[in-house]
Parts: C-alpha cells; sequence; structure tokens
C-alpha cells in the first residue's frame, strides 16, 4: 500500500509547487501564514527551494516588487518558471504582471505586463514553445511568444472558470476538459480561435483533478460535491470521446491527481464532504491509485496531515510524491488550518512484497537532449529486464491543477549494454521542454530518474566535404564544392555555399553540390550552410584553401583507422581511412595497399576503404596519395593482425 514519510516542516506553505530540471523543487505561497487579504502591503511572496536529496530549504524570496500568490505557473523551453498573474490588494484583484525564475541562479525578473490583471489564470506550454494563459476572470487569452512578449488572441474570447484545465492534444491546439462540463480546443495560431463539443458529464468538478496519463489520454476525478465519480477523455480523434471508469473509493474535493512513474495515477488529499475550501472533520486521509490497465482504483496508505485548499502533490525523479501545503485563506484561519509542513508517499512499486524496498534498475548514462523522432540511447545494467521506458513532463502545481505533467510510453528495443528508446514523434505529443526519463524492470519497479530537455527544433547537421580543408589548386581554378545535411525532426530545404561572407550558390537537393570556376591565386574559407523547413540554420566547419599559380608540393597523406597494432577476428571487413590534403595542388585519389597489393581506392574525401574478408595473418597497410601534378606520397605503414580461425 505504499508509506508516507514523516511530517517536515517548511519555511512556506506549499501553495504552489514545481519541479526544477536539477531536481529541486520551487514551493511559494503569499505574504505570510494569515488569508493573504490581511495584509495591507502586497509586495512579495514567500519562496524556498526544497531539494528533495538533502531536504535542505533554500531561500528564495520573490523580490520583484509583486505578490504571486495565486499565479498560474509553467516552465519554459530552458527550465526557466514562467508565472503569470498574482494578488495585488485587500480586496484579491488580480495583477498584470509577469515572472520568471531562473533555477540555475535562483533569481527572480520580471517579463512582459499583461493586457489585464490576472488572478487564478492557468499557464499552458504549447507545442511551438510559447506559452498560453487563460481566465484568471479575464476572458480573452494572451500568448508568451518565443521572443518573450505578448500577444493577444482577440478573436477567443471566452468565459472560463478560474483554473482552467488546459492541455495541448495530439492535434496541437489547446484542449479543455475542465472543472466545467463543456469540452473545447483552441487554435492559438493568429488571434485564436474556439471549437466547443459536446458535455464531458455533468458535474461542475471545481477542484477537481485530471492527468494526462497515456498519449491523448486524460483521467478526470473528484470535484464539486466531493463526487467519488472519474472519466477517461480520449482526445486523439477528430472530436473527443469520454468513457466512464471506476469511482474512487472516497469522494474528494481539493485533491490532487499524480501521474506517477509506471502511468498510473494517484489521488491525494481533499475533503469529502463538498465544502468549498476545507472541512477538518471530512479529510481523506488514504491515498488511492488508479490503473489504466484495469480501470479499477486501489486504496493505499493513509497520510497524516490533511491536504485541502491550497494544497499540492508533484511526482519528484526518486519515483516519490510531494504532498504539501494547504491553508492560507479566511476560512483557513477561523478553522485554524495551516499546513505549513510536506510529507513524501512512497508508492507500492517502490515495494516487494515482504515490505521491503524493491532493487531498482539504473540509467547509467541517458541523452541530456533529444529531439523528435531521435532514437535515444539508455545505458543500463540489464537491458533485457525492462519493460517500460516513459517520459513524463516536469509537473508545475497548484489549486488541484497540475499545469504540465502529462506522460508519454516510448517504444524502445534492447540490446546488450543499453536501450534504444525512441523519443516522442511530435510537440504536439510531448510540448517542448523539460522531462524526466524513467525506465521500469519486469516488476515495474522504476529507476531514478534522468533529466531531459525535449527540443523543439533541432537545427540541421551540415558537413562539407569537398573541398578538403588545406587543398590547393591550380588558377584559374575548378573548385567542386559539396556537403551532406540532415534534419532529425524536420527537412533540409537548401545548402548554400560561401567564401567568407560571399555566397557562391546552393543547391535545394542532394546530394548538395556547386561547382565555383575561375578561381583566381589566392587563399579562400569555403563554408556550406543549411536551413531546415522551421529556417533554423546550420554553418558548417570551414575549408581552407589555396589557389596557387604551379604546383610544387607533394601530397600528404595518413591512414587514420585502423590503429596500428590493431587485431582482428577471423575473416573481418576493416574500413581503412586516411587524410590527404596537397599544399599546391588538389589530391586526385587515394589508394589503399597491402604490402605491394592494391586494395582499392577512393577519389573523393573522406577518403576510405572497405576491405571484406581479409584474410589470416599479418598485414602492412598504407595509403598512397596522388595529386593533380602526378606527384604521389605513401603514408607511414600501419601493422595489423587477423586472426585465423578457431
Amino acid at each position: 500500500v505504499g508509506q508516507w514519510g514523516p511530517v517536515v516542516d517548511w519555511p512556506v506553505v506549499g501553495v504552489h509547487v514545481a519541479l526544477l530540471p536539477n531536481g529541486k523543487v520551487l514551493a511559494y505561497d503569499s505574504m505570510g501564514d494569515n488569508a493573504t487579504e490581511t495584509y495591507p502591503v502586497q509586495d512579495h511572496s514567500r519562496a524556498t527551494i526544497w531539494d528533495p536529496q538533502t531536504g535542505s530549504q533554500t531561500d528564495v524570496t520573490v523580490t520583484t516588487g509583486v505578490n504571486i500568490f495565486c499565479s498560474g505557473l509553467a516552465h519554459l523551453l530552458d527550465g526557466r518558471v514562467f508565472i503569470a498573474g498574482g494578488n495585488k490588494d485587500q480586496q484579491l484583484d488580480g495583477i498584470v504582471q509577469t515572472n520568471l525564475f531562473d533555477p540555475t541562479q535562483n533569481t527572480w525578473s520580471l517579463g512582459p505586463n499583461m493586457a489585464a490583471a490576472r488572478w487564478y489564470p492557468t499557464v499552458t506550454p504549447l507545442q511551438n514553445g510559447e506559452m498560453l494563459i487563460t481566465s484568471g476572470r479575464v476572458d480573452v487569452p494572451e500568448v508568451r511568444t518565443l521572443a518573450g512578449d505578448l500577444r493577444s488572441l482577440s478573436t477567443a474570447s471566452l468565459s472560463l472558470p478560474l483554473y482552467p484545465w488546459m492541455d495541448v492534444a495530439p492535434d496541437g491546439r489547446a484542449f479543455f476538459s475542465g472543472p466545467d462540463p463543456t469540452l473545447r480546443a483552441l487554435d492559438t495560431s493568429g488571434t485564436g480561435t474556439w471549437q466547443a463539443f459536446g458535455q464531458r458529464d455533468t458535474i461542475n468538478r471545481d477542484y477537481g483533478g485530471h492527468a494526462l496519463f497515456d498519449i491523448g489520454k486524460m483521467l478526470i476525478a473528484g470535484g464539486g460535491p466531493s463526487t467519488t465519480s472519474a472519466v477517461v477523455v480520449n482526445v486523439n480523434g477528430a472530436s473527443p470521446t469520454v468513457s466512464a471508469t471506476a469511482p474512487m473509493a472516497y469522494g474528494r474535493r481539493q485533491h490532487n491527481l499524480t501521474v506517477l512513474a509506471d502511468g498510473t495515477v494517484l489521488a491525494t488529499g481533499g475533503n469529502s464532504s463538498g465544502a468549498s475550501l476545507v472541512d477538518l472533520n471530512a479529510g481523506v486521509y488514504p491515498a488511492e491509485q488508479w490503473n489504466p490497465a484495469t480501470g479499477q482504483w486501489r486504496t493505499l496508505a493513509a497520510m497524516q496531515v490533511t491536504r485541502q485548499y491550497h494544497s499540492t502533490a508533484l511526482l519528484l525523479p526518486d519515483g516519490r510524491v510531494l504532498s504539501a501545503g494547504g491553508g492560507i485563506c479566511g476560512v483557513c484561519d477561523q478553522v485554524g488550518y495551516l499546513a505549513k509542513n510536506a510529507e513524501v508517499f512512497s508508492p507500492p512499486y517502490l515495494f516487494q512484497a515482504d515490505g521491503t524496498l524493491a532493487p531498482r534498475p539504473t540509467i547509467d548514462a541517458a541523452p541530456a537532449t533529444t529531439t523528435y523522432g531521435a532514437p535515444m540511447t539508455i545505458a543500463t545494467g540489464n537491458p533485457a529486464t525492462i519493460s517500460k521506458v516513459a517520459l513524463v513532463r516536469l509537473g508545475a502545481v497548484t489549486h488541484s491543477d497540475n499545469m504540465e505533467q502529462r506522460y508519454i510510453p516510448l517504444s524502445f528495443t534492447a540490446g546488450a549494454t543499453n536501450l534504444t528508446a525512441v523519443a516522442p514523434a511530435n510537440a504536439n505529443i510531448a510540448p517542448p521542454g523539460y522531462y524526466m526519463l524513467f525506465i521500469l524492470d519486469a516488476n515495474g519497479v522504476p529507476s531514478v530518474a534522468r533529466m531531459v530537455s525535449v527540443q523543439a527544433d533541432s537545427a540541421p547537421t551540415v558537413t562539407l566535404t569537398q573541398p578538403a580543408n588545406g587543398a590547393s589548386f591550380i588558377a584559374p581554378a575548378t573548385v567542386n564544392l559539396a556537403a551532406t545535411a540532415s534534419d532529425s525532426d524536420g527537412s533540409v530545404t537548401k545548402v548554400e555555399f560561401f567564401n567568407g561572407a560571399n555566397k557562391l550558390g546552393e543547391d535545394a537537393t542532394a546530394p548538395y553540390s556547386f561547382t565555383w570556376t575561375g578561381v583566381a591565386v589566392g587563399s579562400y574559407t569555403v563554408t556550406a550552410r543549411a536551413t531546415d523547413n522551421f529556417g533554423v540554420g546550420t554553418t558548417s566547419a570551414p575549408s581552407t584553401i589555396m589557389v596557387n599559380t604551379v604546383n610544387t608540393s607533394p601530397p600528404i597523406v595518413s591512414i587514420t583507422s585502423p590503429a596500428n597494432g590493431a587485431t582482428f577476428s577471423w575473416k573481418p571487413t576493416i574500413t581503412i581511412t586516411a587524410t590527404a590534403s596537397d599544399p599546391g595542388g588538389s589530391v586526385t585519389k587515394v589508394e589503399f595497399r597491402d604490402g605491394a597489393t592494391v586494395l582499392g581506392q577512393d577519389t573523393s574525401a573522406p577518403y576510405s576503404f572497405t576491405w571484406r574478408n581479409a584474410p589470416s595473418g599479418n598485414h602492412t597497410l598504407t595509403a598512397r596519395a596522388t595529386d593533380n601534378a602526378s606527384a604521389t606520397t605513401i603514408s607511414s605503414p600501419v601493422g595489423i593482425t587477423v586472426k585465423p580461425k578457431r
């Protein structure tokens, strides 16, 4: 049934919490322990950084001159936390300010002002890296662009409930699933367009919970009158579909739903009486876990502190769940409710049947960044035992609304020493930003996560393959330029060739090449620049070439692979590579030899030859370069051994 850790006092009430890319947690509340409306001046917010590994707290009080209590929050592409709105005064009016928290420096800064003051808004990371701001007592949404300014969705004015549940759907639109019953989708391009669908159900699930537990699928449970009801909304098709699932054992309102490392969903806290904010006589202490494979709930261990209004829950990188906060409101003051503390839940997947801690798989190495559809090599001790690989978006939670969490299972194959997983196919499935990467063994035990940045658009890669750096030509020269280029999450639209800053020409289709004719005596630095379908460009490493009047120098050549002394098993395939250049001309060919026997040749860089079924014995490899004046040079020999058949 899992296990709760001790209740630990905190310097703030965890009203708003966000997991940071460094594995620590940002938490902030308001001016003090009492109801916000009791403070005449609203010029800061208490904030702390909690380290789950050490338990330490670091004061990061908001220093921008505003109170960000009752704001919306989510992560930018670079891991900073973007915060919209907050509390202006004792009347609980909103503020126009946006704020940024930089976890690399633990510093606050102001962003651009919104067009209208917001209180209880939602911030949603979009598929293009922008940030959607909705509600907060304001009908017109706004979008923070990649440039950092704000644009208005002036044709998408709509009165939404406070803290609406907004998540990017597989069609790229921001899908609204609650708390009220009407399902909607917002196209954030241009000035915005809403589309309304049918009713999710008949319940206004204010202060209920929602959690994306799979691609395009979300669990919605509780809320409103502390209902036990739960439904699954599937947004993978042209129109959303709603299906029933088992009800919770306990009615809940003011609870939190948290997607776990295995894709199940944990319900914690809340009250069972339907009380708007707090009912200390009706706190729900047992946690519950929903399994999407069965649609059933399982009752788990009970927490020690009631978590109701202004409480939060957050999945941590080690697979445990932080449960924090509760309090700071008028009713809270009246009934004496102040949960300025936290406790951590260890889900059942961390234990063996006898109650002892389960051995965990480990991620020994993983990419820090990936792009859509790219292979991800994950080193682990026993790949054959891994049953699941998944990404979980870093959470950002307040008022029972996790504005970012989503679970994305990844396809993968197991090798001898690593796994090869495939990154999410596109940004609609996984909006760009930071995710936790988990692997799970055959018993469903998760690893400790590695942080992975899923990037919105990777820049194309480009390599100038001709001419070689250091190549020489005879004036008037004809220089053949060639390049290879690719784009992991899009397509290459063109490759341009440059001499310094001067464009020589371009090619829109592979193989990319250009012929530069009539080149006079001199030294030139040539590059290739690839541009992808998003307009992102990459410039290759340069090649410096010399155009001379007469070629007086022999070529230079050396074998780069295999290494001298290398040993190969019987009948190997050996790739022999060499570098060659000519300070006074150009290399026309490189021959590869075994003793006096010519194995093969290559006429363009990079120079290589593949020797298949090399015979047993000792071999002396050399490379012989010939330049445009027929001068030749033989490389230093490389000795290798091919073992006989056993």
